[in-house]
């Protein structure tokens, strides 16, 4: 017999969560483990989430909404956090391969709409609710692409996508400012190469392709969970000292 693991729980002192993208990749696996974590979570995205069975379902709160639609994201949080909301995960984003020349206006404006515009309007209408909990905290997930260049799987980098995600990373930290006062924390996540339905676009996420292999030490594609998991000590008690900050989960990708 293996001998037990050893652990430290992870604890909770709010109520309710509120996740964008939850329909897949690392939204779904963010509401899965807040389930799991016995939190009532309102799971949104652009079509409604599949529902979940078994004991998870009471908690689980699948609406379908475009971040982009402010007094919609409005809405749906008034009508939900009525029991209480601690916590946010801004996860909703998009990426259009394009290449850096000839990107339209209209390819910019999705970019730049979702995923930041619509991190801030999700934001913006859980700031009251978050406050009024006494235990608020945030986290978006932004990309390696926030800070750093990449181009490894396309043979230039999208430009829309990477500066929606470095507004994003400079969002988490203005907001870190502006709520404090009001309790509340932000951090943000930066994954690397990650095993999603996004990366697989781009070919098998089994293994990493050539071009990356040498370039990620851990040797492998990360997986949501584990993004999740670093999502959930940002919002969890042990990380009360933590706002402001931006956690780098990507295999070593930034040692190279």
């Amino acid at each position: 017999m293996s001998p037990a693991t050893a652990h430290i729980a992870l604890t909770f002192s709010g109520k309710g969560a509120v996740v964008t993208g939850a329909a897949s990749g690392i939204g779904a696996a963010v509401t899965a483990l807040l389930l799991d974590a016995g939190i009532r979570t309102l799971a949104l995205d652009l079509r409604e989430p599949e529902q979940v069975s078994g004991p998870r379902a009471r908690l689980h709160v699948p609406c379908a909404v475009d971040v982009r639609d402010r007094r919609g994201v409005q809405d749906v949080i008034d009508e939900h956090a009525g029991d209480g909301l601690s916590y946010v995960v801004n996860c909703a984003g998009i990426i259009e391969t394009t290449g850096f020349g000839g990107v339209g206006q209209d390819q910019w404006s999705r970019a730049l709409d979702v995923n930041l515009a619509g991190a801030y309007n999700v934001i913006d209408a859980a700031t009251t609710h978050l406050a009024d909990s006494g235990a608020g905290a945030i986290v978006n997930i932004s990309s390696i692409e926030s800070h750093r260049v990449v181009a490894l799987t396309d043979p230039d980098p999208t430009p829309q996508y990477a500066a929606s995600k470095a507004g994003l990373s400079m969002l988490t930290r203005t907001a870190a400012r502006a709520l404090a006062g009001r309790g509340i924390r932000v951090n943000s996540i930066a994954p690397g190469f990650i095993a999603t339905p996004m990366a697989a676009a781009h070919g098998d996420t089994t293994q990493l392709p050539g071009r990356l292999a040498s370039r990620v030490p851990a040797g492998r594609f990360g997986t949501p969970d584990e993004i999740a998991s670093a999502a959930a000590f940002l919002l969890s008690d042990q990380s009360a000292y933590t706002t402001g900050s931006e956690l780098l989960v990507d295999g070593g990708f930034e040692l190279t």
